[in-house]
């Protein structure tokens, strides 16, 4: 009890990474099959397949007949690849009469997990395992997974004759969707109107069967079962959008708005709702509206829709919106994440007045995301700003005085548009260097402080070093330089040369193109 208590105590304080050696503990010393499913399900949240197989070896020998232990020490040992044990579990499951019903259902869960389901494939492949229906429909489970649809096709209905009633839904969705896929839609369609006659309140054949009916051109019908339909939210939402989805790749553009403005807009779905509604608003040049709903996409799709609307402003030439709209969403989220993303955007379409902008309002909002100011400071050096440049970077190394990525940026700022002060240029990158002797970027500043000394030797070291970790453009054109200066000029050129492709537009390599080998630029 004392043990038990602890591990509940752990689990709850410090989590299920410290409780579940403690609950593994308890099982052992215990005779009460109780403790060892709480070991294997905590074991389970701590996603450690090592403690899930000693807690489920341990309650397997407390309740070998308990069919519940069987599926949870059955992926644990998939997962591990031990195939032979997995089969001896199996196995052992059929001599004491414990049932296999829950195989379908075991691989329909582990389809993305491509090891585990072809280890379940060679085992069940085997001889010893004949003569179980279980065993039979979790093979054509997994060959649904692997496409093996003309066999299904061909094979299914004897199956289907011989299943039990609880898998008659799934064998009806398989032999539909395998007929879909082998180009039989309207034998899909005959198989999903018969599946849903026989079981008139599933609502997996349901969804199939309104998806089907978009698909072979009875849009209407489908809308009209759909909305008369007694799904729960959830469903209501799932379904909803699989058909919105449909009918937007249909071009059935209107439908699709009507179907998706009537969805809850609410729960987990919310999101994907609003983004789906927003682009089939825009392709019908509901553009105000499409824009309205755009702006209220946060969650996972958060960025796709900031990203989306900056292309949606850009093409309708509204750019000068994008910042306040973006700054409105930032503090909406309470999240600064997409402003660099955006001013990145403004750069690629020339608008690096915005760009500058928008960080700058944005660190009026969030004034203690250094990010922010790095890349303002990056912005301005490109735009040739370097006393604003200076400025920010000179404040963010006061506040991070040790960082060697800010001393770097700062000694390279300076070596480069301030040259009376490089020796304190030189100095800050040299410090930089100390703390990080294998950061590309300080390697190339270390490089080119050399070069500007005219210690060329020592300058192709470091920049060689640079070159082979990142192929950047700036330490291409770093790089290039020296080798010219070396008088290896081929391979200054495949250096540029590469350099070119990861960025042709970078000012620094064109200039030094210009300079030794203008014909390069032309042949880009």
């Amino acid at each position: 009890m004392k043990q038990l208590l602890t591990a509940e105590f752990a689990l709850q304080r410090q989590g299920s990474e410290v409780a579940s050696p403690l609950y593994l503990e308890a099982a052992k010393q215990s005779s009460q099959a109780e403790v060892a499913q709480r070991a294997t399900s905590t074991a389970m949240m701590n996603d450690n397949t090592n403690e899930v197989l000693a807690a489920t070896d341990r309650w397997l020998e407390l309740e070998p007949n308990n069919s519940a232990v069987y599926p949870i020490r059955l992926q644990a040992l998939l997962i591990d690849g031990n195939t032979e044990k997995a089969a001896a579990l199996l196995h052992e499951a059929i001599e004491r009469k414990v049932s296999l019903d829950f195989l379908p259902n075991f691989v329909d869960q582990n389809v993305r997990q491509t090891s585990v389901t072809d280890q379940l494939e060679s085992i069940l492949t085997q001889e010893s395992f004949s003569e179980n229906i279980f065993i039979e429909l979790a093979q054509y489970h997994l060959l649904f997974v692997k496409g093996g649809y003309p066999y299904i096709v061909e094979n299914i209905s004897n199956l289907m004759q011989r299943a039990p009633a609880s898998e008659q839904e799934s064998l009806i969705i398989i032999k539909a969707f395998s007929e879909e896929q082998l180009g039989f839609p309207k034998k899909a369609l005959i198989t999903l109107d018969k599946g849903i006659k026989e079981f008139p309140n599933s609502q997996r054949i349901a969804a199939n069967l309104l998806e089907a009916w978009i698909k072979n051109g009875q849009q209407k019908r489908a809308l009209e079962a759909f909305y008369s339909a007694d799904f729960n939210i959830f469903t209501t939402q799932q379904i909803g959008l699989a058909m919105g989805q449909l009918l937007i790749q249909k071009e059935q553009i209107l439908p699709a708005i009507e179907l998706l403005s009537t969805l809850p807009k609410q729960g987990s779905f919310k999101d994907q709702i609003l983004f789906l509604l927003a682009e089939a608003q825009y392709q019908a040049g509901q553009y105000n509206t499409a824009i309205t709903n755009l702006l209220n996409v946060y969650g996972q799709l958060s960025w796709n829709a900031s990203e989306l609307l900056v292309t949606w402003l850009y093409h309708s030439k509204d750019e000068d919106q994008i910042n306040a709209l973006i700054l409105s969403r930032a503090q909406q989220d309470q999240e600064a994440g997409h402003v660099t993303g955006v001013a990145d955007l403004h750069l690629e379409h020339n608008r690096p007045e915005l760009a500058i902008d928008l960080l700058t309002q944005a660190l009026t909002l969030f004034p203690n995301i250094d990010g922010l100011r790095y890349k303002r400071a990056i912005t301005y050096d490109m735009q040739e700003l370097w006393p604003q440049a200076l400025k920010d970077l000179e404040w963010l190394l006061q506040k991070h005085p040790n960082d060697p990525a800010y001393m770097n940026a700062l000694g390279y700022t300076m070596l480069v548009r301030s040259p009376d002060s490089f020796n304190q240029a030189f100095t800050l990158i040299q410090q930089a260097y100390a703390i990080d002797s294998d950061d590309p970027a300080i390697l190339d500043s270390m490089g080119w402080a050399y070069f500007k000394k005219g210690e060329l030797d020592e300058a192709e070291v470091f920049l060689e070093q640079a070159w082979t970790q990142m192929q950047d453009a700036e330490i291409g054109a770093h790089y290039g330089e020296t080798l010219w200066q070396l008088e290896q000029q081929n391979k200054a050129i495949d250096v540029w040369k590469k350099a070119l492709q990861d960025n042709p537009e970078l000012p620094v390599l064109l200039r030094t193109l210009k300079h030794y080998v203008p014909e390069l630029l032309s042949e880009t």
